[in-house]
């Protein structure tokens, strides 16, 4: 009768711990919808953007926001969160058995391919799967700096078929990244007749 007792008294123990974290978990997604649906229109469109950017959800996205209050220090923390592991994380793989130089690797890859650093770490694996980077990234995924800094291979195409050499391509991709033109703008001032150097000396 005393077992009994016992069992029933754990059993209700787990079954309510279980219904409190529940309770959490949800009130938790609740905050995160509520962060999202106080942004303004044009700022969930914002969120939503990055959210495919950065392959996260938009409510994870709108915490950010709601955080540092400016899209720009969130797009830095979203940047950082997705091309790089934290250092907590990086101790906690090298204890499990991931090798510090494959870690940092991946950060470079992440850069290079748009890939999630922390995904491509655990593509690799531990050192005892003995998996190469080269059966985890292909070479055809490795980006050009145009595409790293935002062109894409068609803007890249256009851009060599007015005879823009590489360095050039990338004064682009930076005029664009700052938001300084469209790519459209740099294509019809190209066009009429405006050099590059004259478009980087207006930015």
């Amino acid at each position: 009768m005393v077992l009994l007792f016992a069992i029933a008294g754990t059993v209700f123990f787990v079954m309510r711990n279980h219904n409190q974290n529940k309770k959490e978990q949800k009130k938790v997604e609740k905050q995160k919808e509520e962060n999202y649906l106080s942004l303004s229109a044009s700022d969930r469109e914002t969120a939503d953007l990055y959210a495919e950017l950065y392959e996260m959800s938009r409510e994870a996205v709108a915490e950010q926001r709601v955080k540092t209050k400016d899209w720009e220090k969130t797009a830095k923390e979203l940047e950082k969160a997705f091309f790089t592991i934290p250092e907590n994380e990086k101790y906690q793989m090298e204890k499990d058995g991931y090798s510090l130089e494959d870690l940092q690797e991946a950060e470079k890859l992440s850069v290079k391919t748009g890939r999630k650093a922390i995904e491509l770490a655990e593509a690799k694996g531990k050192i005892s799967d003995k998996r190469k980077w080269s059966e985890v990234v292909k070479d055809s995924e490795i980006l050009t700096t145009e595409e790293q800094l935002g062109l894409t291979k068609e803007q890249i195409q256009r851009l060599e078929d007015k005879s823009l050499g590489k360095e050039e391509r990338v004064e682009v991709a930076i005029l664009i990244m700052n938001g300084t033109y469209t790519f459209d703008e740099v294509i019809q001032k190209l066009d009429a007749g405006t050099t590059l150097e004259e478009l980087m000396k207006n930015k």
